[in-house]
Formats: structure tokens, sequence, C-alpha cells
């Protein structure tokens, strides 16, 4: 490709796409790509042959699985894109899209109206205090346009205005913002077009006196107010197109150049100090896009292409960037220089000679970038942190094992790369159960980014639900006693132990006690009856899970002169702890975690007889906003580790919730008396 042409600040339009899947987003993507003769033609969806969708991922399921970055020029401008998924599993790729941009653009589809992802990510970029548009996709499709107009005033609120409206039976749009009349296929140009100056000037005094007393307005002057109102938003428009026929995509490109916020009349972007600790403070400060400060840049995105390796992607906030610019990483000291400055369109990666304050860039190859770094000038002292959305915490979770043997070096290696790319996805060990553990949004998130580990690096694994963590506990005060005595012909080995237990409240975990007197065991071994202790309530006796919240108090005991060593009381603590834990009525206890579930009220019931099927307890029911349900409740992590898909299935895709773990309460005793039934454990000696 021949090398990109480099754009000033105030010729930039930065630009991402959010919205439910099936909107039509990648269509409408494709066709801005295709009017700015950026392709030839337009790919589509169905034939996975879109810029977007070109991951094996994304074409096997016929929808975006990964936010894409491209370009596009149109009379002198410059157009960053980037599409993101609208499956809800994926949500964490559109809100990490968010901090590069000053525009969200919120597509509905005409037929399906407003569906919950939508409503989530904008109010979503509200918080990230984007400028925001809503389009109105699929209006040849459409079953009520009106009707459906309505519904987004009164979901959104007053600030949602009409820019344009469909017109000639949805095969083209007229222009309510630069018209003053024309014939629409439903409302009334002139309305539209004087709710629109309103509403536009009510935040400019000047502005306002000179409309109330019948001045002429200054087009220039309007855009600029315009644009103001987006920033805070008082304003918020709504556009129409069919972008699989690319009707109303011209109109979308004249409202992108003139109508929304470039980098220089955006929102400056905001950032975090560093302390000389490495603390972050709570200071803020803002960024204008000053293509003459000294050098910042976000690190929003980072992935691994297969010919140019690590591929960081950068939000330029102040400065420029050359190939031989130096910077320095994050908090890091070394300097590092970019070598090649990328521009992206989607799996094509064309060199750019400079990147101004404002555009979006990427380099190769530098492995020290992370995603949410800031890059900065080597002159530059200070150190900032951007500020993040609020990501979902992710609540699916399953085991892997490799395939093959071969594989278990690299899964590490893999697993980490994944990580970085999306910041939804998070991998554990589980200590006691030794599990690897993935963990993400839902289960298509989990198998697309284990579709990838296989594609990319070649790894394939095998996988199950996580084993429950269940722990073991005591009900009683009792009383211990082991006494390890062996002879092998020459020195023996001798220890006698005697201890007793007592519960402690949850979450207390081992409390060891020496109350041992008058030297009965040297206090040189009271540590390897400690050792004993712990070794003893790695395996309790009633289904082989770790032992807690206890006491344990050593009392008394016997010594050999010759015979007693650390192995012997070490042994004698460890059976004189299970000997008192099987006296002590030993129960077995389960997580419990705490739920805030978000659907629509519609499913209130559902949700909560579910619940109930599950063990749940409902603590708390709260209706935020109108249509919009919030049910906090407790239930045994047992009962809720698919709850994603099935709360899906009850709520029709639409609902999502967090989960944390709470506290350990006891099992139900048909549910004691069945894992202890499982429970085979291995034959020990002394």
């Amino acid at each position: 490709m021949d090398q990109a042409r480099s754009y000033r600040p105030e010729e930039i339009r930065n630009i991402v796409l959010l919205g439910h899947t099936g909107a039509g987003k990648t269509t409408l993507a494709e066709a801005i790509a295709h009017r700015c003769g950026v392709i030839s033609r337009m790919g589509s969806v169905e034939q996975a042959n879109t810029l977007s969708d070109f991951e094996p991922e994304a074409r096997l399921h016929k929808h975006s699985t990964n936010s894409v970055l491209m370009y596009a020029t149109h009379q002198g401008h410059q157009i960053n894109l980037i599409d993101t998924p609208g499956y809800p599993d994926f949500v964490g790729q559109a809100l990490a899209a968010m901090p590069a941009v000053e525009t969200a653009v919120i597509v509905i589809n005409a037929q399906s109206g407003i569906e919950f992802n939508s409503r989530r990510l904008y109010h979503a970029a509200g918080e990230m205090g984007l400028a925001r548009m809503i389009v109105i996709n699929k209006i040849d499709q459409a079953v009520d346009l009106p009707a459906l107009v309505e519904q987004v005033k009164a979901s959104f609120g007053p600030e949602v205005h009409c820019i344009n409206l469909p017109c000639k039976n949805a095969t083209d749009v007229i222009d309510c913002f630069d018209q003053t009349a024309g014939r629409a296929d439903f409302g009334n140009v002139t309305d539209i077009h004087r709710e629109m100056v309103e509403s536009t000037v009510e935040i400019d005094d000047a502005q306002l006196e000179r409309y109330l007393a019948g001045q002429p307005m200054d087009l220039a002057e309007l855009r600029s107010c315009f644009i103001r109102a987006m920033n805070i938003g008082h304003v918020v428009p709504i556009v129409f197109t069919a972008a699989r026929q690319e009707v109303g995509i011209d109109d979308l490109l004249h409202i992108l150049i003139e109508d929304v916020p470039s980098p220089v009349t955006g929102r400056p972007k905001r950032l975090r100090k560093i302390t000389a600790g490495g603390a972050v403070s709570e200071e803020i400060i803002e960024c204008p896009a000053d293509p003459n400060a000294p050098l910042l840049a976000h690190v929003f995105k980072v992935t691994t292409d297969p010919y140019v390796g690590k591929l960081a992607m950068l939000r330029m906030l102040s400065g420029k960037l050359e190939s031989n610019t130096a910077f320095v990483c994050g908090t890091q000291k070394k300097t590092h220089k970019a070598g090649h400055v990328l521009k992206v369109e989607g799996r094509d990666h064309p060199e750019s000679g400079v990147a101004y304050a404002g555009d979006m860039v990427a380099v190769s190859k530098i492995e020290d970038l992370q995603v949410d770094q800031i890059i900065h000038a080597v002159t530059l002292h200070d150190e900032f942190k951007p500020l993040p959305p609020k990501y979902p915490t992710p609540m699916f979770s399953m085991a892997i094992v490799p395939k093959s043997r071969g594989d278990e070096a690299k899964l590490s290696a893999a697993l980490t790369k994944l990580v970085e790319e999306d910041p939804t996805f998070r991998v554990s060990h589980d200590p006691q159960t030794h599990e690897i553990i993935v963990h993400g949004l839902g289960d298509m998130h989990v198998r697309v980014m284990l579709e990838k580990m296989k594609n990319r690096f070649g790894i394939d694994v095998g996988t199950q639900p996580p084993r429950i963590a269940y722990r073991e506990t005591i009900s009683l005060k009792a009383e211990g006693h082991y006494r390890h005595k062996k002879q092998s012909g020459g020195a023996g080995q001798f220890g006698e132990v005697y201890l007793r237990v007592e519960p402690l409240d949850r979450g207390s975990g081992l409390e060891f006690v020496n109350e041992v007197f008058g030297g009965a065991i040297p206090s040189q071994y009271i540590a390897s009856v400690e050792k004993g202790v712990y070794d003893a309530i790695e395996h309790g006796p009633l289904a082989g899970y770790p032992v807690q919240d206890l006491r344990v108090i050593v009392h008394d005991g016997k010594s050999h002169p010759v015979d007693s060593k650390d192995i012997a009381f070490r042994i004698a603590g460890k059976f004189a702890v299970r000997d008192a834990i099987l006296k002590a009525r030993p129960a077995l206890i389960e997580p419990i975690v705490t739920l805030e579930i978000t659907s629509p009220e519609c499913f209130l019931g559902v949700i909560t007889s579910d619940l109930n099927t599950r063990r749940g307890r409902i603590t708390h029911t709260d209706l935020p906003v109108p249509s919009i349900a919030i049910v906090r409740a407790t239930a045994p992590l047992a009962e809720v580790t698919q709850y994603d898909s099935q709360l899906r299935s009850l709520t029709a895709g639409q609902g999502s919730f967090v989960m944390e773990f709470s506290h350990y309460d006891a099992v139900p005793p048909q549910l004691q008396a069945k894992l202890a039934a499982q429970y085979k454990p291995a034959v020990e000696t002394e």
C-alpha cells in the first residue's frame, strides 16, 4: 500500500461504532469505506469479506469478535473509525475503544429497536464524556420509524433530536440542520430544523439572544455551538441510514466532517498523574491536542499480528511521533524508537511518515508496550495514567488442559498475550485444585478466546467446569491425641502430642496456640508440631477438602531424649489433629457469592423465581431507570457456575450480572452426604 498521508488535529475525526449485535455496524463501516474510496466494492458479513471481520473467528461466527481500527479520507479530512463487536460477551472491546475517540456512534437496528447492549453502551459513552450520535440503520426494513424515534427519545432523554429525516420512501435522507424546508417520509423538516437550532443555541447566551431577536444565524457559528452542545451531552443527534444500500451515507459523512468534534474542538482527554512513589494520584490533568507540545500517547489496544508481531495501537494525545522519535513506555526508564509509524486499515498497515496529536496509529515489535500505558517524550519527567472505562467483571469460568503434553510449556505465554489483548479476559491458577482457569464474560467469549489461541499459537485445549472450592470445618470443641513411635534397628522416632480444637468464626482460617508448660514437648519441636497441624488441614476427613476456621491448642505431650526428632513430632501433630477433628463433628462449607443482576424489568419475576430454585436469597431489588431492574442476591457458587448462559436464556439475551465472593456457609446435609460418599482417601502410613 502507498504511504498514508498525515493529518493535523483539526482535520481528524475519531469515531467508535457501538451497538447491539445485528445493528449493522460492520456494514455501516463498510459503506463508509466504499463511499470514501478505500474499497472498490462493499463486502458483507454473511460472505465474511468485510474490512473489519478479517480474523478467522469473526468469519466463522459471522459477527465481529474484536474491535477493528480503520480509516478513510473525505473532503480533506481523515475519519478514524473503530468497529466494535455488538455481542454482549465482547463488550470489553467496545469499552476499551472509547478513550481513543471524541464521538460515540450508537447504531440501532430499525427492525429490532433499542436493545439492551445499545442502551448500556449509550450510557457508558456518556460516563466517559464522549459526544454521542445515534444512527438508526436499516430504515428500508423498518416497521414503524416514527414510533421508534419516539421510543429513542423516551429512553435516552430530551437531548435527542433528529438531524436528518428519511425521504423518498427510505431511499434517501434530507438534512434538517442545514436546510429549513423539504419533504420527508414523516415529520416536518421546518419543525425539526427549529427544534435542533433551539436546542443548540440554549448553551450560548449570545447565540440565544440573536435567535430570539429574529436575527439571521451564521451557519459556521451555529456548527461551533452545536459541537459544544454535543460535547456536554446537551444535544444527541439522530441520523438515518440503510447502510447496505448506502442510503444516508453521504449525509452521515457530511455530518461527521462538519458537525462532530475534532480532537481540537472535542473535550480534552484526561489523565491522572503518577506520584514519585509510583502511586496514582487523584489529580486529573487535561491534555489538549497540541502537536507542538511534548509527545504523549495512550496505548488503547494491543494485538498480535502474524506478520508484524506485537502491534500496539496509540491514540496520539499531544506532540507528534516519527520513526526516529525517542519515547519512554509508562513508568519504565528504557528509551524506545517507533521504527515504523503505521496506520491501521483492518488487516493492512500502511506506513505513515508522521502522526500528529489527535491521530490513531500503531507501532510494532516493542514488547514493553502494554494496554493503558501512556508513552511520553524523554524530556517529559511527569508520568501519567489514563482514566479507564468501568469494565464488567468476567464471571464465566472454565478449567483448561492442553490436549498435547508438548503444549504445556507454551500455554502460559499464549494466555499472557490473550490477556493483554482483552481487558475482560483473565487467567488464574487454583492452588487447591491445581487447575488453570480462564475467565470471560460468557461462554461465547471464552470459546472465541480459546479459538484464537488455537488459530494463532497452535495450542488446542480441553475444557471443563472448574471444581468448587469446598472447605471443611468443625462444629464442637474436641480433644485429640497421637503417639508416634517407630523403631527400626538403630535410632528410633518418638513424639507424643495432646491437643484440642475449637471452632472459630467463618473466615478466621487457622489459629495455632502453644500452651505446653514444663517442657513436656521441648520448645525446638513446637514448630514441627505446627507443621504437622498444617499438613493435617490440607485434606479434611469428610471429603478431602482443606479445613478452616478452627483453633488448635497444643497443651501436652511426651518426648524421648534420644528418639525424639522433628519428623516424629510433625507426624504426631498431624494425626492428633485428625483425631480431634473427627470428634468435633466435622462439616462441609461452601463458597457463597453475591450477585448483582441487571435486566429489563419485564424479566424480574422469572429471575427471582429462578434464584429461589438455586438456593439464592434476594437481598434487594431496584429500578434505577425506567424499564431496567437490578436484583441483588446471594447464592452458593455451585448453583451459579453456568449462570451466564442460564440468565441469557431467561432474559432473551438481555440480562447481565456481576458476581464476587462473599463468605462460606454450611452445605445442606444431603449434599454433604453426597460429596462425602464420593471421597476416596488415599491410604496413608506414618
